[in-house]
């Protein structure tokens, strides 16, 4: 299938990241490579669905994914990619991933965010929508993974909640579906220790060593040892790439 990114260039997101995440494409078999949204100078051998992104962080996303699904080019399925996503080791496939039950994901993420965050706020609102809609076990899907999207289930799901606040895509799709995958700990990276897991906290490396993905912070990536063990892993250039 097609991969796409989903890509604002600015000051946070200055495209070194999306340049090794590319070169991790090299870990899954894939068709066509598209950037909706913003395609640096650098890249190459990649189709361009041009979005301008003059809005919010998540107004640009959900017009970025939007253009996408519209898109004829684009494969009936297609996987899609943030520029800090980083698939680490050999896949035939894309697995179907989650995070578990959404009330579990919840406790854990108030423990490990005691300041609480605009994004639990979101996930918690999303919850409770859920149960009110007939989920009793509504399940998490915010893992900081690539994700298979159908266009066709992504239109039909829009076209549904026209009118409502969606909060969290992935988590509101992936319910709405019945995506069930296997339950597996996030493996984003912060910058600062205290949001990461406790696996990567006691040992860090063998943690990044052992991940079949690996997300990052911008300044995780530019400043931490997850940054270093990306582009140590990823040291050629891609096609993508000029």
């Amino acid at each position: 299938m097609d991969v796409v990114y989903i890509f604002k260039e600015d000051a946070e997101n200055n495209s070194e990241d999306l340049r090794y995440s590319l070169r991790s494409l090299q870990n899954l078999p894939h068709n066509k490579v598209f950037i909706a949204g913003d395609k640096p100078a650098w890249a190459t051998n990649i189709r361009h669905i041009p979005v301008a992104q003059m809005k919010t962080k998540s107004e640009n996303w959900s017009m970025n994914l939007s253009a996408t699904v519209k898109s004829l080019e684009v494969s009936d399925n297609f996987l899609m990619m943030n520029d800090d996503f980083f698939i680490m080791k050999k896949l035939s496939t894309m697995p179907n991933l989650n995070m578990g039950m959404m009330a579990d994901v919840i406790t854990l993420y108030k423990q490990r965010y005691p300041e609480g965050s605009t994004y639990i706020d979101k996930m918690c609102r999303l919850y409770e929508i859920l149960k009110l809609q007939g989920y009793d076990n509504p399940v998490s899907y915010e893992l900081h993974t690539p994700m298979i999207l159908s266009k066709q289930k992504v239109i039909d799901f829009y076209s549904k909640m026209q009118g409502q606040q969606i909060l969290q895509f992935r988590t509101y799709y992936g319910n709405y579906y019945n995506l069930g995958g296997e339950p597996v700990e996030d493996v984003k990276i912060f910058l600062d220790n205290k949001h990461n897991s406790p696996d990567y906290t006691i040992n860090p490396e063998q943690y990044l060593t052992e991940q079949v993905f690996i997300s990052s912070t911008g300044g995780a990536f530019k400043k931490g040892l997850v940054g270093d063990f990306i582009r140590k892993s990823f040291p050629n250039k891609s096609i993508y790439e000029v």
